[in-house]
């Protein structure tokens, strides 16, 4: 009877203290993989970190993406439908707003598949093809994203902060061939989920997930990417913005347009920060921790992979937010829209677009105060005569 005990005991050993049991090293079972877009899938099946799902993920994550689909199609088309249609020269911001819109509607596009995996508690029906199509879908798309945000600061930066020869840059050929340079690194960005993703067998449970390959050189990969599409473009953003903040603290300078303006673009550009830095930040703890620089407890493990799965359902929902941003706070927009759909407000639509919230150029902010502070010192003059 001592044998049986003795072999019992030591079974029961490993499990003592699971929260304390730390995963280095990073060594998978075989057949698993790291992630999947879904939101329903493990990180990866580590021997003593078994992944244990959000209760009730296979009902609500696929409404949310189906929810966000519908309003992100209605509402990213009309975008670029009213925009691609618009009369008469572009304003260079239109054109920034144009491609971010497309590329939410390229993201958008892919959440019926990756809501369709997650109802089937993460199984992927749809062939390995697709599964690389839309995995390159979304990492370029959110790369488009970061960059055109980027684009459309140091845009907004050189049209409020005068500097000289800052003029013959904003142009629409200058617009067009920034743009058309965000896609051709969105492109770049997205080669790696063609290379990496594929069909690999679900851990848990018969069939198989779109999962990507847990080789050291994807996890180093992917934290370049982390860089180069996340971290740079947002740091410019951050340093042209406190730029224009700083530009714009001056009393003279503080129309009501150019701070309509400012509001609506910072409200996207919060609304992309706000959803997309917490699936950054955690999808960087879980490189690290992969390439065996951040060993992490079973427990806190756990409790990275929901908050990931509640990442990824945030990034996927902003897809949908930039035209409610546009319909809440820009009357431009909200004028041409009634027109665009009703045919009706003719008059309204013409009186708001010559004072387009969104579009507002702060050099013609500039020349109204110049003038103003002209007007006042010519007649300060002319009172103060013999």
């Amino acid at each position: 009877m001592g044998k049986p005990r003795l072999a019992q005991s030591r079974l029961l050993r490993p499990a003592r203290c699971p929260s304390m049991q730390l995963t280095a090293p990073w060594a998978p079972s075989p057949g698993t993989t790291a992630w999947d877009y879904s939101g329903a899938g493990g990180l990866e099946q580590l021997e003593l970190c078994p992944p244990v799902d959000l209760p009730y993920s296979h009902a609500y994550i696929p409404a949310l993406y189906l929810a966000a689909f519908a309003v992100g199609l209605l509402g990213n088309a009309f975008v670029v439908w009213l925009l691609a249609g618009r009369r008469g020269p572009r304003r260079l911001v239109d054109t920034f707003v144009l491609h971010l819109a497309a590329a939410d509607l390229g993201l958008v596009l892919t959440l019926p598949l990756w809501a369709a995996a997650a109802a089937r508690g993460g199984r992927w029906p749809f062939g390995e093809g697709l599964c690389k199509l839309s995995s390159f879908a979304l990492a370029g798309t959110r790369c488009a994203g970061a960059l055109l945000l980027a684009g459309l600061s140091v845009d907004r930066y050189l049209a409020v902060v005068p500097a000289p020869g800052a003029r013959p840059r904003r142009t629409r050929r200058c617009a067009r061939a920034a743009c058309c340079g965000v896609w051709a690194a969105a492109l770049l960005a997205g080669l790696p989920a063609l290379a990496y993703r594929r069909l690999q067998p679900l851990p848990g449970g018969p069939g198989r997930q779109c999962g990507e390959d847990p080789s050291d050189a994807f996890q180093g990969l992917g934290l370049l990417l982390q860089l180069l599409t996340f971290v740079l473009p947002m740091g410019v953003t951050v340093v042209c913005y406190c730029r224009v903040a700083r530009r714009l603290r001056r009393p003279p300078l503080l129309g009501r347009a150019r701070r309509s303006s400012l509001r609506i673009i910072c409200a996207v550009e919060g609304a992309f920060v706000g959803c997309w830095l917490p699936f950054c930040a955690l999808r960087a703890v879980f490189h690290l921790a992969r390439l065996g620089a951040v060993p992490l407890p079973c427990r806190l493990l756990g409790a990275l992979r929901w908050g990931l799965t509640v990442a990824t359902c945030l990034a996927f929902v902003n897809s949908c937010a930039n035209p409610l941003i546009y319909l809440l706070l820009d009357r431009s927009f909200r004028a041409r829209a009634w027109r665009g759909v009703c045919g009706r407000g003719h008059g309204l639509a013409r009186r708001a677009s010559s004072a387009s919230s969104l579009s507002a150029d702060g050099s013609s902010v500039f020349r109204g105060a110049a003038r103003s502070r002209g007007r006042a010192q010519t007649a300060s003059t002319a009172s103060a005569g013999p």
